[in-house]
């Protein structure tokens, strides 16, 4: 469906392989690779965010196994426990950590689900205006940003309780939005493989930049430095960084089609990203070299969050199982 663009509308051991371009070799062992089962069966764990409370928390449930909606927490030392999600049988999209110590995950459904880290409790959900689904969700302070029906941005504040819908034209539908610190919102647009700044207080896209070697950008995350780094999925397969400050947008592919998937901010300054089709985690650094880590066959990594002490934890939905790299 087209839109408007522009228009405002309120309402265990893990060998490490380095990966530069055009080259391959043999680095030190990382980390140690865990992988801790979740209880329910054919779960298919997906997204995964760090709590107030210091544990990592993650969605489960899908249609197509029959599995009910859920959201899980483990504890650093692996420990996971189970909430079921009163949501009218919808599938958990996405999670983020809130203010107020509160969870937001979005759905197949037109709603906000809110959970209570503190109490472990759902509360009442958030009936979102005008859309039939949400996904992908970043919070900014007490803003909830989400994209909605796949195809515009919103912006839901938690202080006020209003909706604000950024209309985006069809080539501009999002994939991924972050928001960086100066507040506004960068997305990826994979129809014409772009990266984008949305400027907030004019509801406009105030700069795009066209993503080179081919490279369709899906998710997408801010580094420490503040650059933004994204993932490609789709063949030709790869990571990329763009310098907002210069403009320059840097691909860098990755060899045998490893399905580069989520992507996380490290501590360090590096960022950790899932390939799900080889099943495993690896990390890259600002000169473009690659570490993979162990892979395990059929795990499907998909959803990545990075620690305070800078490991990576992971889901994979295929295996049922949520991971991590404790790293030397």
């Amino acid at each position: 469906m087209s839109r408007g663009g522009g228009r405002l509308l309120t309402a265990t051991i893990a060998v490490g392989l380095v990966l530069s371009v055009g080259s391959a070799a043999l680095a030190a062992p990382i980390g140690m690779l865990k992988q801790f089962k979740v209880p329910t069966a054919n779960s298919q764990p997906r997204a995964i965010t760090n709590g107030a409370d210091g544990n990592l928390w993650f969605t489960e449930g899908t249609e197509f196994t029959n599995s009910p909606a859920k959201v899980g927490r483990t504890t650093p030392a692996g420990t996971i426990t189970e909430f079921t999600v009163d949501c009218n049988f919808c599938i958990l999209t996405d999670i983020a950590q809130g203010p107020d110590g509160v969870l937001y995950m979005t759905s197949n459904n037109p709603i906000l689900v809110l959970f209570d880290v503190a109490t472990q409790t759902q509360l009442p959900s958030i009936d979102i205006p005008d859309t039939g689904s949400a996904s992908v969700i970043e919070v900014d302070g007490d803003d909830i940003w989400f994209i909605a029906d796949f195809a515009s941005l919103m912006r839901y504040d938690t202080t006020s309780g209003q909706f604000t819908e950024f209309q985006l034209t069809f080539d501009k539908s999002p994939a991924d939005v972050v928001i960086d610190g100066a507040g506004d919102a960068w997305f990826t647009a994979p129809l014409d493989n772009t990266l984008n700044r949305l400027d907030p207080a004019t509801g406009t896209v105030v700069e795009s930049f066209p993503v080179p070697d081919g490279l369709s950008p899906r998710s997408l995350a801010i580094a420490t430095d503040g650059q933004l780094w994204f993932t490609s999925r789709f063949t030709p397969q790869g990571v990329g960084r763009l310098d907002p400050t210069t403009g320059v947008l840097t691909p860098y592919p990755t060899p045998s089609n490893p399905g580069p998937q989520g992507i996380a901010a490290s501590p360090d300054g590096t960022m950790w990203f899932t390939q799900t089709t080889k099943g495993n985690v690896a990390r890259i650094d600002n000169s473009g070299v690659i570490t993979e880590t162990k892979a395990v066959k059929n795990s499907e990594t998909f959803g990545i969050s990075v620690a305070p002490d800078g490991s990576p934890w992971f889901t994979m939905m295929a295996a049922n199982k949520i991971a991590t790299v404790q790293l030397r």
